[in-house]
């Protein structure tokens, strides 16, 4: 089931917001992708694509967004720095087990369900505190 997104994932930021939208957007293609893969016609340059992006936006985006807590003095900076280590962590730990080339479904579906957890629930809870700097 897609993640929807929604005012409640909003943390006043447009290009944290921007980011976060792009992220739900690629959640959701991975479900396209677990779909393909279980039908046997995965498109690997579609997840290589995926690879690519992610690659981008743990460092990217979440060098932006501590940068933004941290000189905006957000409460939750230090905890939203640990939970990204958390997550880069968990990605360079996936990247190194599985290539675009040879991913399984099981990890498409663990990827899936790794990131929308994320999604739902870090948003949530921790980058909704850039809200009361805005």
């Amino acid at each position: 089931m897609p993640i929807q997104w929604s005012e409640q994932y909003e943390v006043g930021d447009p290009r944290t917001d921007s980011q976060h939208r792009n992220l739900f957007d690629y959640a959701n293609q991975i479900e396209q992708l677990i779909e393909q893969a279980r039908a046997g016609r995965l498109d690997r340059q579609a997840v290589e694509h995926l690879f690519v992006f992610l690659d981008a936006y743990v460092n990217t985006h979440f060098a932006y967004e501590e940068l933004c807590m941290a000189l905006r003095g957000c409460k939750v900076a230090q905890k939203n720095k640990e939970a990204h280590n958390k997550f880069l962590e968990f990605w360079t730990e996936f990247n190194r087990q599985h290539t675009p080339q040879s991913i399984s479904t099981a990890a498409l579906e663990n990827l899936h369900a790794t990131l929308a957890g994320w999604l739902t629930q870090h948003i949530c809870k921790v980058d909704v505190a850039l809200r009361s700097t805005v």
